[in-house]
Parts: C-alpha cells; sequence; structure tokens
C-alpha cells in the first residue's frame, strides 16, 4: 500500500473504498490464479483485511468488515457459489482477521512494528497463526462439508493459504510507512533486486535445481540492502510464483506422490521458512548497522566535545582574528569532519565581508575568493551575516538551487554541503563562520548544536580580540608619549635604546628607561618593570615614571627616592609587583650613587 494509500484509509468513506478495492482485487486475482477444487491456494486478501485492521483505530473496524462481506459475496456467486455458502465464506474471512489483529494488538500493546523482534514474532502468532486458524475452522468447515472432502485437509488448505497471504501481503504494508523511504533513495537498486527475485522465483519451480538454493539467497541479499520491507516484498514475489507453479504441477513438491492440498500446504510452509528467515536476517542487519551508528554517533560526540575544550583553550589565548581563524582551523578541521572553513569579518564601513582565515580549500579557490565579497552580494556567508541566522546547505543540488549564480564555487573546491554561522556584537553582525564539508550532510541536532557552540566560542573570542586591539592601540599611543624613541639630549652621556618585549604577539608592556638632567651637574637614570602587559600594565609604568622623576628633582638620594616610589605605588597602582634601579650621577664630584627594589644591579 502506498503512502497515498495509508493517507485514505484516514477518512471513513477512504477506508471503506481502499479496503473493498484491494480485497475485491486480491480475491478476484485467487480465484483466477490459485483456484482449485477446494478454494484458493493462495488468498493475498487476507493480509489487505488484517493489515487495514491493524492500521485503524477499532471503531472504524465495522467498516472493514462490511467492506469484506460487500466484495466476498458477489466475488463467491460470480463463480458459482450459492448465497449461503458466499455468506457463509464472508463469516470466515471476517472472523479471521478480526482475531488475528485483536490478539496482535492485545500482545503488541499497538499497532506492531516489525522491526521490532518480539512484535515480529507476536504478528506471526496471531495475525499470521491464531486468526487463519480461526478462518480455517470456519471456511474449511464449510467447504468440507459443500465438497465432501476430509475435514482436516480442507482447514489445512485454507490455514496455510490464508497464513502465507498474511504474512506476505500485511507485513510489506505494515513497514511501509516506516520503511517506504528505502525505495526512494535507492530505486535503481530495489529494481534490480526485486526483478532478480522475480526471476529466481520462477527459475527455482522450472529446473531441478534446489528452491533453497535460488531462493534464500535472493531473499538474504533483500534483506541486507533493502532492510525488511525488501524482504517483505521479495517473499510476496516468491510466495505468487511458487504457488502457481505448484497448481500447475511444477516444482520439488509436484514429485512427492501427495494429494494437491498437501503439496500446496509444503509450499506455504517452504514460502513462510524462507521469508521468516530473510525478515529475521534484516532484523539482525539492521540491529548490527544500528549499533555500529551509534558507536559512530558516540566517538563524534566525544571528539566534539574533545574539540570544543582545546578550541576554548586555543581561543582563550588568541588575541588577533587571524589567531582564532588559525585555532579554529586546528580543532574543527577533520576531527569534526569539515573539509574547509573560512572566517570572515564584517568590514568597518560595513560594506564587505573579508576571510582573515581560510584553510582547507584548494588553492584556486583562495586565489579567487580570498580577498572577500560584497556584503550586497547574495551568497550563503553574505546572506548568514545579513539576516542574522544560521544557514545550512546539505547538498549542492540545494545549494545550486538557491544560488545559481555561485555554482562554480562549490565545483571549484568540491563542497557538497555548506554550514554559515554568523558573528554578532551589540546586535549589529561582526562576520561569519563558513564550514564546508566534501559530502552530503544531514545536519542533525547533534551536528547543529555542535556548529552552534564553535560559532558562539568564535564570536566570543572575537569581541575579546576586538577589546583587546582597542587597548593594545590605546597602550600604544600611552607607551609611545611616555617612552620617546629618541631621548634627550645630556650633557656627558651617549644614550642609547633597545627595547625587545619579552612576548612579542603583544609588544606593550610595562618596561621604562628614564634619563634626566638635574640641577648642580647631576643626571638621573632609572630602568624598571612592571609585570604583566597590556594598558594597565603601561599606565603603571607612566606613573611611576612620571613619580620618580619627580622625587629625584626634589634631590632625594636613591634610596630614599626608592622608599618614596614604593609608599606611592602601594596606593596609586593597579598592578601587584614593580621592580626599579635608579642612579644619580654626579660629574662634579666624580661619583655613582645608585640603589635596586627588586632590580638586578646595573653594574
Amino acid at each position: 500500500m502506498s503512502p497515498a494509500g495509508v493517507g485514505a484509509m484516514r477518512g471513513p468513506a477512504g477506508l471503506f473504498a481502499v479496503v473493498l478495492l484491494a480485497y475485491a482485487a486480491g480475491s478476484l486475482l485467487s480465484w483466477l490464479a490459485f483456484g482449485s477444487t477446494v478454494g484458493p491456494a493462495f488468498f493475498p486478501p487476507a493480509g489487505v483485511t488484517v493489515a487495514a485492521l491493524l492500521l485503524t483505530r477499532r471503531a472504524r473496524w465495522p467498516l472493514i468488515v462490511a467492506a469484506v462481506a460487500l466484495a466476498e459475496i458477489p466475488l463467491d456467486l460470480y463463480f458459482g457459489e450459492t448465497l449461503g455458502l458466499a455468506a457463509g465464506y464472508a463469516v470466515a474471512n471476517a472472523a479471521e482477521p478480526l482475531v488475528g489483529a485483536a490478539l496482535t494488538l492485545a500482545w503488541c500493546g499497538g499497532t506492531p512494528d516489525l522491526r521490532r523482534r518480539k512484535d515480529l514474532a507476536r504478528f506471526v502468532a496471531g495475525a499470521v497463526l491464531a486468526g487463519p486458524l480461526v478462518g480455517g475452522l470456519i471456511g474449511g468447515g464449510i467447504t468440507s462439508w459443500r465438497f465432501g472432502v476430509g475435514f482436516p485437509a480442507s482447514v489445512m488448505h485454507w490455514f496455510a493459504g490464508d497464513a502465507i497471504g498474511v504474512l506476505v501481503v500485511a507485513a510489506p504494508i505494515l513497514l511501509w510507512p516506516l520503511q517506504f523511504q528505502v525505495f526512494r533513495d535507492r530505486p535503481s537498486e530495489a529494481a534490480g533486486i526485486l526483478g532478480t527475485a522475480a526471476v529466481l522465483s520462477w527459475v527455482a519451480f522450472r529446473t531441478d535445481v534446489p528452491p533453497s538454493l535460488l531462493i534464500l539467497p535472493i531473499l538474504a541479499w533483500a534483506a541486507l540492502r533493502l532492510n525488511m520491507i525488501g524482504a517483505a516484498v521479495a517473499g510476496a514475489q516468491v510466495a505468487f510464483a511458487a504457488n502457481l507453479m505448484t497448481i500447475r504441477g511444477m516444482g520439488p513438491f509436484s514429485d512427492l506422490g501427495l494429494p494437491g492440498e498437501s503439496r500446496l500446504a509444503l509450499a506455504q510452509v517452504f514460502i513462510a521458512v524462507n521469508v521468516l528467515t530473510a525478515l529475521l536476517i534484516a532484523q539482525e542487519a539492521a540491529a548490527r548497522v544500528r549499533a555500529v551508528r551509534e558507536r559512530d554517533v558516540e566517538r563524534r560526540e566525544r571528539l566534539r566535545l574533545e574539540t570544543l575544550a582545546r578550541l576554548g583553550q586555543q581561543l582563550a589565548a588568541a588575541l588577533t582574528p587571524h589567531d582564532i581563524g588559525q585555532a579554529v582551523a586546528d580543532q574543527v578541521l577533520n576531527d569534526a569532519g569539515a573539509q574547509a572553513i573560512s572566517l570572515g569579518l564584517v568590514s568597518p564601513d560595513g560594506k564587505a565581508l573579508h576571510w582573515v582565515a581560510m584553510a582547507g580549500f584548494p588553492e584556486r579557490v583562495e586565489a579567487t575568493f580570498g580577498p572577500g565579497v560584497a556584503l550586497g552580494r547574495r551568497t550563503v556567508a553574505t546572506d548568514a551575516a545579513r539576516i542574522g541566522q544560521q544557514i545550512l546547505i546539505p547538498t549542492r543540488e540545494y545549494y545550486e538551487d538557491q544560488y545559481p549564480h555561485m555554482t562554480q564555487w562549490v565545483r571549484m573546491s568540491g563542497t557538497e554541503a555548506i554550514a554559515a554561522s554568523p558573528f554578532s556584537s551589540g546586535g549589529r553582525p561582526i562576520g561569519v563562520l563558513l564550514l564546508s564539508w566534501s559530502e552530503r550532510q544531514r545536519f542533525d541536532a547533534a551536528q547543529r548544536a555542535y556548529i552552534s557552540a564553535v560559532t558562539n566560542l568564535v564570536s566570543q573570542a572575537l569581541v575579546r580580540a576586538r577589546i583587546y586591539a582597542d587597548e593594545h592601540a590605546r597602550a600604544a599611543v600611552l607607551q609611545s608619549a611616555v617612552l620617546p624613541d629618541s631621548p634627550a639630549v645630556t650633557d656627558g652621556f651617549d644614550v642609547c635604546i633597545n627595547y625587545e618585549p619579552a612576548d612579542p604577539a603583544q609588544g606593550i608592556g610595562g618596561d621604562w628607561y628614564d634619563v634626566m638632567s638635574l640641577p648642580k651637574g647631576r643626571t638621573y637614570l632609572a630602568v624598571g618593570d612592571v609585570v604583566g602587559h597590556g594598558l594597565t600594565a603601561v599606565e603603571d609604568m607612566a606613573q611611576l615614571r612620571s613619580a620618580g622623576r619627580a622625587l629625584a628633582h626634589l634631590g632625594l638620594p636613591p634610596g630614599q627616592l626608592l622608599s618614596e616610589l614604593n609608599g606611592f605605588t602601594k596606593d596609586a597602582s593597579q598592578g601587584k609587583f614593580a621592580t626599579v634601579a635608579v642612579a644619580v650621577f654626579d660629574s662634579g664630584a666624580g661619583t655613582l650613587s645608585y640603589c635596586c627594589a627588586g632590580h638586578p644591579p646595573p653594574l
């Protein structure tokens, strides 16, 4: 039954029409293709009826029973049965699915999910065995009385034909809403497997080759490649061919010297064993695939968490957008599955998106698109920046449909999927993180959460980098004002300066020097260092340098100068520690007096 057919069953009229037409078509096929002296040997409508009952609520079951009666009685009359016999067959064909469906629903606690082993076993026990047995007792009794055949043989004939009908028809109907996407995603492979199953089913019953050697492998193939729905549909093909050939006296059961009803019963057992084996193979294969996928998902989640932890550590020390882009490239590529990343920042005038980091792209792509893109141009990255929302492109086809003018980009880079996440500060867009993959992506909840987490970490790092850049600029201005490139001219001294910061990346710190002429031919010299970097260290350094100059101008000797400077530092400094060495050179007396506060001696 197609999804449209399942949807049509939602309304009372649609339910009645679908069951009536399906049952009538199946009954007509059974009479024409599988009829015998005691009725059809293979009865697919039994599967249609029980599946309809299992898929609908009990309040609508009378509609299904009415559809069965309305289809059954005219057909039986058409094929020469009396009204009384037709009514009796209708009762049997209504009681059978009612019992099977009621037992199955009670044992499964609702509509069975045949992908679960327990539900499959309960479905077989209730719908495939118990229901057809009840129908066989009623219908087989009527047939035995009508045709004068043995009661056990008549019941077994009815039971076997209906049981196999339920197994190979109801199972695909119940599985279809759950697994129809298998056929949708792989139509060519499905057509090839099912076509091969149909051919081998006919060959198996027309040659001397044992049928199981041909049928079981193709059913197992269908189970492994097309899941349970493939095994069930292939099983229906096998059932059709096996019953038709056995009725015509072909196949391995025709040479056993048994009555026709017994040969047909053996054929049904053969079909049931093979189909159930294929369904169990499909269940086992699906369980193993799920286990592998769950382990793979767990491994990816663990890698993502580890990546986020390492990325957070690297971003905490990143001071520039380039450093941030490098950290993202180091951690997100490969570990997270992405093949390439780009980090773009909105230009100060808000007109362009400049790529500050690109990794994983071919050189041709970086050369073509590396400089950036106008923010007004429609691309995945600029769209994400403008609307301030994450954009996910799961396939290349979807990208080419949405951005037909940019198809050369994905073709040059071999990109199949893209995710663009914007950064913002104060409600304004400041940049975009672009991730790309060479394979299609599902973008499940875990992957979306990971992309959002990376985006948040990078966004915070960019805000810190912007604050640092502003602070660094102010510190540089202050430092250059306090420490000029060339010192003042001092009589009797040649002064040379060499400034090498301990951290070249930061470049701004609390180191200072001072050379200043004092009254009476004296000269003040000082070297100091405030612990730390950045604006705070520069501000402390500026205060200490200025205070030292003022104290030296008052004529304080080095020891007293440092004592006063220490008290000043305790009350005015923002930092925690500073070291200073000062000296006063008296050219007239030819003396040099100095004192150190934690600083290495100057001589």
